[in-house]
């Protein structure tokens, strides 16, 4: 005779099915979430490696002497490598690049054609440069001892300043004539500028402000995001469009990468050191959290 199994063994038998299964399933869970993980943190680590050599780049095209730490709650500004405070905006003047590489003009002063305020630089062509978004800089201004500014502070027009080493120009053949007063020292050096950059954190800016509100952002991811800003004059009274300060804000703006729980910058031996802190929240499992450091010189 062969004995049918009882109620109690199937009872048995389902409760050890049972608690295999739910075995099975928390580990193919955990499995699963540790892989969501990695791939979350390699997609990051890349993003964010991308967004600091982005930053680099920028950076390497500066004007040195230009680049300023900014508290738009308070509107202080303080130049890199005297920052006395942790300052949350970084900006600076980018020389114009285009203009350069298709060598419109030299970069040089002809210093014995200097007659008034005219002075020529050869190989300039008169009509590949809008007078009315490029403004020149002096090499004379990177020599604080003999720069031009009785206040080094207010050198080139930041947030409203004075811009005592920056000049409007007019170009006909290769003439340059400058507004007045022409500099005090005058080098054979110079560089021209076309747009001012700035780098701030959401929580830093005005979030209600046009520029920022047609990105189309969620609300609470605003706080956590790095912009970039860019094409504003300072030496034209302008400022960054979600500037919390200013009368005058124009521009535009690009969201650089999410996510970014802090950025900070300082000057270190004559570099700068950028840091970004990136931390986003994963669905069940601890967040993400890594800092990314760039060294520009």
């Amino acid at each position: 005779m062969r004995r049918a199994a009882t109620l109690i063994e199937m009872i048995f038998v389902l409760v050890i099915i049972s608690f295999l299964a739910t075995g099975s399933f928390k580990a193919m869970q955990a499995i699963l979430v540790r892989e969501y993980k990695a791939k979350q943190l390699t997609n990051l680590s890349l993003e964010s490696q991308i967004v600091v050599n982005q930053i680099s780049n920028y950076l390497t095209q500066r004007i040195v002497y230009s680049t300023i730490g900014y508290n738009p709650n308070d509107g202080s500004f303080e130049y890199i490598g005297d920052l006395t405070s942790s300052k949350p905006v970084l900006e600076w003047l980018g020389r114009a690049n285009d203009l350069y590489l298709e060598k419109k003009y030299s970069g040089f002063f002809d210093m014995a054609s200097k007659t008034g305020t005219k002075v020529a630089s050869y190989g300039i062509d008169g009509t590949a440069i809008d007078t009315n978004t490029i403004a020149l800089i002096f090499a004379g201004s990177f020599d604080r001892s003999q720069s031009d500014s009785a206040n080094i502070a207010s050198s080139f027009g930041w947030h409203e300043s004075s811009r005592d080493d920056t000049y409007d120009i007019t170009i006909s053949d290769q003439n340059i004539s400058l507004d007045n007063p022409v500099p005090q020292f005058l080098y054979e050096k110079y560089f021209l500028v076309e747009s001012a950059y700035a780098i701030a954190r959401g929580e830093d800016i005005d979030q209600n402000a046009t520029c920022i509100t047609d990105l189309g952002l969620k609300s609470k991811d605003v706080n956590s995001t790095l912009f970039l800003f860019s094409n504003y004059r300072p030496w034209k009274q302008e400022t960054f469009c979600a500037d919390k300060q200013g009368n005058s804000k124009v521009g535009n703006v690009s969201v650089l990468m999410q996510n970014i729980d802090g950025f900070n910058f300082s000057e270190v031996d004559y570099t700068i050191r950028i840091l970004l802190d990136v931390n986003k929240s994963i669905r069940g499992a601890h967040p993400v959290h890594f800092s990314k450091m760039k060294v520009v010189f």
